[in-house]
C-alpha cells in the first residue's frame, strides 16, 4: 500500500522534546539561559521557530516556523503565530514570520506566515496588543505600538502603520493600508486605503464601511502630538474632506492649506497618502 503523505507541519514528530511541560522542536532555537523564557505546560513550539529573551508562551498556544519572536513577547493560550498562509495557491513553500520585540498576542489570536505572492515574509513590528480573536493574514505588515481589539480581521497583504487603533470586528480588504494614528470604529469594514490621523466611523450605517469623520484626536492627543499639529489637522480635514470646491483637487487644497498656515509634515503626510490612495486601482495603494 502506498504510503499516505505527511502534512508539512508534522513531517518530522520524533523530533519534539518536552522542556517545562511543553513540546519543542530540535530545530527550535530558544535562549542560551532557560530563565529567559517561560512555557507553559501544552505550548507547542515547531521547527525552525526562533524565540528571543524574555518570551512567555502561555499553555496550548502554538508557534510554526519558519518564525522569528524578538524578545518579551506574550503568546497567550490557544493563540497560534507562523501557521500556512490561508491562500489556494501556497504548496508548503518555507515562507516566514518575522515578530519584533514587546507584542501581547492574547487568547485565538492568529497570524499567518506569507505566501510566496510578495517578499515571503509577514511582518509585525514591536509594542502592539492583539485582543482575543483577531487575525493577521499572509503578507502583511503591522507597525508599531498597534491596537487590535477583539475580532479584527486583517486581509492578506494590508499595511497598518504605527500607532493604529482598530475597534473590534473590524474587517480590513486585502491590499489595504491603514495610516498613521488613524481609528476605525467597530463593527465595520474597510474597502480602501484609510487615512492617517483620522478617525473613520459609519457615517452611512447601512453601507458598513467606515468613512472620515474627524480627525483622531484622542488619539493624537494620547501620543503626545502638540496641540498646533492638531490644530493644523483638523484645518485640513476641513479644507479635504468637507470643501465642495477643494476636496476633489489636492494641488489647490494645498494651496488653501498654506493660505491657513495649516502646513505641516503630518499635513503633508496625509496629502502625499490621499495622493496615492486617489491614484490606485480601487483606493488601495500597493506599498508593501
Amino acid at each position: 500500500m502506498e504510503e499516505r503523505a505527511r502534512h508539512p507541519l508534522t513531517a518530522d514528530p520524533s523530533g519534539y522534546r518536552q522542556v517545562q511541560g511543553a513540546w519543542v522542536h530540535t530545530r527550535a532555537r530558544l535562549p542560551a539561559d532557560p530563565a529567559d523564557i517561560t512555557i507553559e505546560p501544552g505550548a507547542v513550539i515547531g521547527a525552525d521557530v526562533e524565540i528571543g529573551p524574555g518570551c512567555w508562551i502561555g499553555a496550548g498556544a502554538i508557534i510554526y516556523g519558519p518564525t522569528r519572536l524578538g524578545a518579551r513577547n506574550s503568546v497567550h493560550a490557544t493563540a497560534v503565530l507562523g501557521g500556512a498562509p490561508q491562500d489556494l495557491s501556497y504548496a508548503g513553500q518555507p515562507t516566514r514570520l518575522e515578530i519584533g520585540d514587546g507584542n501581547t498576542f492574547r487568547e485565538g489570536v492568529t497570524i499567518s506566515r506569507a505566501s510566496t505572492k510578495a517578499t515571503g515574509v509577514t511582518l509585525i513590528g514591536s509594542n502592539n496588543f492583539f485582543m482575543a480573536g483577531s487575525h493577521v493574514g499572509h503578507d502583511c505588515l503591522v507597525e508599531d505600538r498597534v491596537v487590535f481589539a477583539n475580532a479584527v480581521l486583517l486581509a492578506g497583504h494590508c499595511h497598518v502603520q504605527s500607532n493604529v487603533n482598530l475597534a473590534g470586528g473590524c474587517l480590513v480588504a486585502q491590499f489595504c493600508t491603514i495610516g498613521r494614528y488613524a481609528f476605525v470604529c467597530g463593527n465595520s469594514g474597510i474597502r480602501q486605503d484609510a487615512e492617517p490621523f483620522i478617525s473613520h466611523d459609519l457615517r452611512v450605517r447601512f453601507r458598513g464601511e467606515a468613512e472620515p469623520a474627524c480627525i483622531n484626536e484622542v488619539g493624537l492627543k494620547r501620543a503626545g502630538v502638540a496641540s498646533e499639529t492638531i490644530l493644523k489637522l483638523r484645518t485640513a480635514y476641513k479644507v479635504l474632506f468637507l470643501g465642495k470646491e477643494l476636496k476633489s483637487d489636492l494641488a489647490a487644497a494645498r494651496v488653501e492649506l498654506a493660505r491657513r498656515g495649516a502646513i505641516c509634515p503630518e499635513t503633508e503626510e496625509l496629502l502625499a497618502f490621499l495622493g496615492r490612495k486617489r491614484a490606485s486601482r480601487y483606493g488601495r495603494a500597493r506599498t508593501i
